[in-house]
């Protein structure tokens, strides 16, 4: 019979996410991550695998918990105070305490992907993710009026993705706020066109 686990498994492994998004992959020692977590070495490898299996899966939860924060930050907006809604949480996260540790995703992009397949799949899955979503609200934009209809949603997309990338990674090198509200105005004018 299987002992029954006494910690919250998901909670658990939000817990070495955010050892993770501080520190980094390679960073991240055993002993961090099982601190962090709150287990012994034995629940750690029985419920999750391996270091490895663990970064993986709480990148996956990164990934699921922010698309749905940025959903719900839309609920009740038009489509470009949707948009701008999530641009400016961006920039204020980016300029608050946890700037520094910049986007679990984009980190791994530099850190991993480039040798991991598995982590280079979800990095990719992430970014598309994230501009498919902002490729959306500009075209519920352009529906309501609001974003001129000549302008490609999905190149606009890429391109507002590219300055997010950009403030997620001028926060995380520690560059100077005036930095940050540059690239954030940048996407705003983008709108305008």
């Amino acid at each position: 019979m299987p002992w029954k686990k006494n910690f919250d498994v998901d909670d658990t492994l939000r817990k070495a996410g955010e050892a993770f998004w501080t520190h980094g992959y390679e960073a991240t020692s055993m002993q961090t991550l099982l601190e962090a977590m709150g287990i012994q070495k034995g629940s750690f490898y029985d419920t999750y695998g391996s270091k490895r299996d663990a970064y993986l899966r709480s990148l996956e939860q990164y990934l699921d918990e922010r698309f749905g924060a940025f959903e719900t930050l839309a609920e009740g907006l038009s489509s470009r105070e949707g948009l701008e809604a999530q641009l400016a949480a961006i920039r204020d996260e980016c300029l608050g305490a946890e700037g520094h540790r910049g986007c679990m995703i984009a980190n791994c992009a530099l850190e991993l992907a480039h040798d991991d397949v598995a982590a280079q799949r979800i990095v990719q899955r992430g970014f598309e993710r994230h501009r498919a979503l902002l490729a959306s609200q500009l075209r519920g934009a352009q529906a309501e009026g609001q974003v001129s209809a000549t302008l490609d949603a999905d190149a606009l997309g890429t391109a507002i993705l590219g300055l997010v990338l950009g403030m997620r990674s001028f926060a995380r090198s520690g560059a100077p706020a005036a930095a940050i509200h540059t690239l954030h105005d940048q996407a705003l004018e983008l709108l305008e066109r």
